[in-house]
């Protein structure tokens, strides 16, 4: 994976593969904590007021949700989402 990440950095920058890594931390803790509580993706959209697709691509990590979005999610969750190189949780 360093190798992977090493040659990424090269081709996006560090800034970019950085921002991707953070997402990527983000959407694991809310997949993991949504499967923690026996959640479908569907559930956890209609607590959120959210659309099941976009739960999915957060997860996925082809989307970059806002801080609001983010918030929204850990509340239903009851669980903070730590943001890689924040120094706030929300």
């Amino acid at each position: 994976m360093d190798a992977f990440l090493k040659k990424a950095e090269g081709v996006l920058g560090t800034e970019k593969v950085k921002e991707l890594k953070r997402e990527a931390y983000v959407a694991a803790q809310i997949k993991t904590k949504r499967k923690e509580l026996g959640w479908s993706q569907q559930q956890l959209a209609d607590r959120t007021g959210l659309q099941k697709s976009t739960i999915g691509r957060i997860e996925a990590g082809l989307n970059s949700p806002t801080i609001e979005t983010i918030g929204l999610i850990a509340e239903e969750l009851g669980e903070d989402i730590i943001i890689p190189g924040k120094k706030e949780t929300v």
